[in-house]
This record gives structure tokens, sequence and C-alpha cells, in this order.
């Protein structure tokens, strides 16, 4: 299926993950904002996927935030809304993983609010545009949400930081959320068209493992000219946004392009709508 003319935009897209997906949009003949944090890093890449989609006529933007911070998503939000009024594929993808406790500016466990509350914020703030345009969203999981457990403690502390034990399972909270804020907003906004999946991309070369001093980022970091190249997570993000069979395909969760069953608490409809209004009071939307 073309894409051409649709409109586009990929969280986390100056280098692995998130900037394969960008390509390939690119070269479908999408129009694509990348949203990254860093300028100079953000422009490489934006150049890059430029040039990729050059000969599909697509248009690439780049738009600047560090989605840790709640004031800068607000921000990021605004301006796509302005200028962007539809909007046809979201790409949820930004995310870190640390080996220690760290709080946001917002006084969030950074990979809570990086990997899961930011992208919970934007969505909601991007409703319109992904209501008027085909509304495909993509909210990148991983493996790891089968070693979260947002049972274990309250959601307070977990979001906090302050029920910290490992960060593999902070990084596993997060994306836990993501999966039952994906499964939640099918609920919530199904009528309006939109449709809402999560994918665990593989175990990929990536820039993730960069930084991270815990035992298992290391074994990964040492082994990463052995794993697969991002390019193989993007292609099964492309199959939920541009196969024409997977229209209404919602709801669902994929290891690449194969559908699986995610962990218990993925499906616990109490946890979701709970985590929904909780995740409401911390962005201030309510």
């Amino acid at each position: 299926m073309s894409l051409n003319g649709q409109t586009a935009v990929v969280t986390g897209a100056n280098c692995g993950l998130g900037r394969s997906v960008a390509e390939l949009l690119a070269r479908a003949g999408a129009h694509v904002t990348m949203v990254c944090r860093n300028r100079e890093r953000g422009e490489q890449a934006r150049a890059g996927v430029q040039r990729a989609g050059a000969a599909a006529g697509a248009e690439v933007r780049l738009e600047l935030a560090d989605l840790s911070r709640q004031t800068e998503v607000r921000a990021l939000a605004g301006r796509l809304a302005a200028s962007l009024p539809a909007i046809d594929v979201l790409v949820n993808n930004a995310g870190v993983w640390l080996h220690r406790r760290q709080l946001s500016t917002g006084g969030f466990e950074l990979m809570f609010a990086t990997n899961y509350l930011s992208h919970f914020l934007l969505t909601h703030r991007l409703l319109d545009p992904l209501t008027a345009g085909r509304g495909r969203v993509v909210n990148v999981g991983s493996h790891a949400h089968r070693y979260g457990d947002l049972r274990r403690a309250g959601l307070e502390a977990i979001a906090r930081g302050e029920a910290w034990r490992r960060g593999f399972e902070a990084y596993g909270n997060s994306k836990l959320g993501n999966i039952l804020f994906t499964f939640e907003s099918v609920r919530r906004w199904g009528e309006r068209g939109i449709t809402a999946n999560t994918l665990h991309p593989g175990t990929l070369a990536t820039r993730i493992w960069r930084g991270n001093l815990s035992p298992r980022a290391r074994l990964m970091g040492m082994t990463r000219s052995l794993l697969p190249r991002p390019e193989v997570g993007a292609r099964a993000v492309m199959r939920l946004v541009d196969d024409p069979a997977r229209d209404d395909v919602t709801g669902r969760y994929f290891k690449l392009e194969r559908e699986e069953s995610a962990h218990v608490q993925a499906y616990d409809t109490d946890l979701a709508r709970q985590l929904w209004e909780r995740s409401l009071e911390w962005t201030a939307e309510t």
C-alpha cells in the first residue's frame, strides 16, 4: 500500500528503530515528522531520511522535544496539532533503559516518564488530528513488559520510583504501561476510528544498550554486532500501518509480525482503568 501524501509522526527518530521506521515511511511516500531530543543528531537523521524518501516525494520535518519533560510534550503537541490538521500514523517509539533510579523534572521515575507517560500525554493531545486522519497508532512495546508488575506496589509508588528494585523491572513496568494504554485506548477511542496496536520489535542492535551498566545491558552491548539490524523491527511496524488487510486490526500485541498474548496483567481491565485515570492526574489532563 502506498502512503503517498499521508502524514506520519515518529518519536525517538534520530537513530535505531525510530529512524528506520521514519525511512520506510518516507520511502512509501509519507510526509514524516521526526521527534528527536538533540538538534545536531536530529538534523543529521532528518537529512538521511529526506534522502531515503526523495524519490517518493516525501517531506521530512524535525521537531525537538525532551519527552521526559511534560512541558515539552505539551509544547510539541501544540506545534504538531497546529501544523498537521490530520495525522495518519503515529509511532510512539522513544524510550530509555537505565540501570539506576533517576527522576524526571516532574518527579517521576525517568523511564516511566519517558517510555510511557510522555506517549500517553502526546497521544491525548493529538486526538483531533488523529481522528481527522487514518489514526493508526503504534506503541512500541517490549518483551521486557513480562518482567513488569504494576500490581506489586501502588501505582503512585511505581510512577514516582519509590518502589524501585531493579532497572530492568522498572523498564518492564514502563512497557507494560504502554500495553495497558494501548488496549484501554481502543476501548475508549475505538468509535473515533482510531486503531492502536503494540509490538515487541525484537532485540535489535540499537543505542539503547549504551551507557547502561547493568550486567544484562553490558552483555547486550558486547553482542550488539550479532543482533538484528533495526530495519527488522521497522518492517514489523510498517506492516501495522501500510497493510490494508490490517486496517481493522486493533488492540493487539505482536512479536515482530506475529500476534501473541501479552503478560496477563495487560488484560486486567481494572488495572488499565486505574492506570488511565492516574495518568490523567499525573499529566493534568483531567
